[in-house]
């Protein structure tokens, strides 16, 4: 055999042993590039970004795929040589290679395929590595506004609102409030879903943004907090109207058969007879003269010469009742003379 030949086997023998020593004690010093992708989507990772231009003198490529950083046990995802071309020796399920522009694709990325991706590249006499860590993010939804807490004072026309800014989907979210016009309302470093705010009569910006994003997406919405301050006053001004419309039904619905049955016994007494009060006859002067002889068969129709003074009487009945005892009482009688 050749010594420079056996020289030289030994000499990679010699660098893959110390690759393969460096990959598993000094992964952790390494430095990283970090690539950041949206959830779901298709990524495709560049093999030759960070190694010179003699990669195309490289004899194999090897991938291997680790969920944490300092983790001892590595997923093997593709292993090509150059030198023969055509397919990878070994290509993990899920994974696509391009040996022509040397990229790594991901399909429909899931969250399995997050991690720290380790490249190394073979010469005949070196090897490079380098690493790429792949942040996958779900992209954030439109963000939805809700009031928490809402107090108004009508002495001094001022709205008070604590308003909370929330998303449905989306990883690692970030919150920011701004005016109309741009202006953050809290500091950059606050990135609270909260926001209390007092408007005055004088205030005039009312309409306010809420910004959720997270490193692959943005979305925003916006909330007038004067319109939610007049829907509150408008249900506060409305709410007599509302409570003496139920109010008046329940006194109608007391007062009818309270009326029904007034009017059914006012109709009783009127439809009973009255009762008719005993005759009664009061003389106040009663005379006599003339002699006692005079005949009983006298015409009725010869004038009595007795003067009969009415005091008090009552008008009969039309159909009188006879009452048992009249009373009649004489003022004065005068006897007739002997």
């Amino acid at each position: 055999m050749d010594p420079n030949r056996s020289l030289s086997l030994g000499m990679l023998l010699f660098l893959s042993l110390a690759f393969e020593l460096s990959y598993g004690t000094g992964r952790g010093v390494m430095d990283c590039s970090v690539i950041i992708q949206p959830l779901g989507s298709d990524t495709w990772l560049s093999l030759t970004n960070q190694i010179n231009k003699s990669a195309n003198k490289s004899v194999r490529i090897l991938v291997t795929m680790a969920t944490s950083r300092g983790s001892k046990t590595n997923k093997k995802i593709v292993s090509f040589d150059l030198t023969k071309g055509g397919y990878p020796d070994h290509l993990e399920d899920g994974y696509q290679f391009q040996p022509e522009n040397l990229s790594l694709g991901i399909l429909a990325n899931r969250r399995e395929n997050e991690g720290w991706y380790f490249v190394s590249l073979e010469e005949n006499v070196s090897v490079q590595q380098f690493c790429m860590q792949l942040k996958l993010y779900e992209q954030v939804s439109t963000p939805e506004i809700k009031v928490l807490n809402k107090t108004q004072e009508t002495e001094n026309g001022t709205c008070s609102l604590m308003l909370a800014c929330t998303v449905k989907k989306g990883d690692h979210v970030a919150y920011s409030w701004s005016d109309e016009a741009g202006t953050r309302l809290l500091s950059p470093a606050n990135r609270s879903h909260l926001l209390y705010i007092t408007l005055s009569n004088q205030h005039h910006d009312s309409i306010y943004n809420c910004t959720a994003s997270n490193p692959v997406s943005s979305h925003s919405r916006t909330f007038d907090l004067w319109q939610e301050c007049r829907r509150e006053a408008s249900k506060s001004s409305s709410w007599l109207p509302h409570t003496v419309a139920p109010l008046g039904v329940i006194i109608v619905i007391i007062l009818i058969p309270t009326a029904v049955m007034m009017l059914k016994k006012q109709g009783k007494k009127t439809c009973q007879p009255p009762v008719e009060e005993n005759s009664l006859t009061i003389y106040a002067q009663v005379q006599k003269s003339g002699p006692v002889e005079k005949k009983l068969d006298d015409d009725l129709t010869d004038q009595d010469p007795c003067t009969t003074i009415y005091v008090a009487a009552t008008e009969p009945a039309p159909e009188p009742v006879q009452e048992p005892n009249p009373t009649t009482i004489y003022a004065s009688v005068t006897l007739p003379e002997s």
